[in-house]
C-alpha cells in the first residue's frame, strides 16, 4: 500500500480516536499502533484513477494495531495531485474500536457515516451516531468537529443524550 495512504489514514483514525476521547484530556491511539501494518480486506477494491477514487466495498474491515474501522464500503478520495483528500466509511453502521493507551478501556463508535477531510481537518459522523467509553455513551444524530480548534458540535432531529454512569463509593 502507498506509504502516503497508509499516513493519510492513520492521521484520519487518529482524529476518530480524538473525537471520541474528547472526554479524556490528552488521550492518543496506542504509540504501538502507527507502527503496525495496515490492513484493509474487502469483498471487492475498484480504483478509478481518472477521478482519483478506490472504494473498498462489501465487509470491509480496517486493521492497524488495536484500531479496527468495519463497514459496508470505504472510500478514498484523492485530489487532481494524487493526494488523499477525504476518507468516508459507510454501514450500517460503520463501526470504530481503538484502544486509546495501555490499560485505558477501548472506544466504540458507530455511525451511519463517518467522514473526514483531510485538507479542512473536519471529521463528521452523521446517522445515529453513538460513541462510548469506559461505560459513558453520548448519542446524536450528527456530530461535526473540527480538529483545528478542537471543537465539536453534537446534535440531530432528536435530543442529544448523553449518559455518565455513576462511579462506585470507595471504601476506607
Amino acid at each position: 500500500m502507498n506509504p502516503s495512504l497508509t499516513s493519510k489514514i492513520l492521521r484520519w483514525t487518529r482524529v476518530v480516536a480524538c473525537l471520541l476521547a474528547m472526554s479524556s484530556a490528552g488521550v492518543q491511539a496506542l504509540p504501538d499502533d502507527k507502527n503496525q501494518s495496515l490492513r484493509i480486506s474487502a469483498d471487492k477494491q475498484e480504483i478509478d484513477l481518472k477521478q482519483g477514487v478506490v472504494i473498498y466495498s462489501g465487509d470491509v474491515k480496517l486493521i492497524q494495531g488495536t484500531l479496527e474501522i468495519t463497514a459496508q464500503k470505504i472510500h478514498v478520495r484523492k485530489d487532481k495531485d494524487q493526494e488523499e483528500e477525504s476518507f468516508t466509511a459507510e454501514g450500517s453502521p460503520a463501526h470504530y474500536q481503538q484502544q486509546p493507551e495501555a490499560g485505558k478501556p477501548i472506544i466504540h463508535a458507530e455511525a451511519g457515516t463517518i467522514h473526514y477531510n483531510v485538507k479542512t481537518e473536519q471529521l463528521v459522523l452523521d446517522k445515529n451516531v453513538s460513541i462510548e467509553q469506559n461505560g459513558s455513551v453520548t448519542k446524536a444524530g450528527h456530530v461535526d468537529y473540527d480538529i483545528k480548534s478542537q471543537t465539536a458540535k453534537f446534535s440531530g432531529t432528536g435530543r442529544v443524550e448523553t449518559v455518565i454512569p455513576a462511579k462506585p463509593e470507595k471504601k476506607e
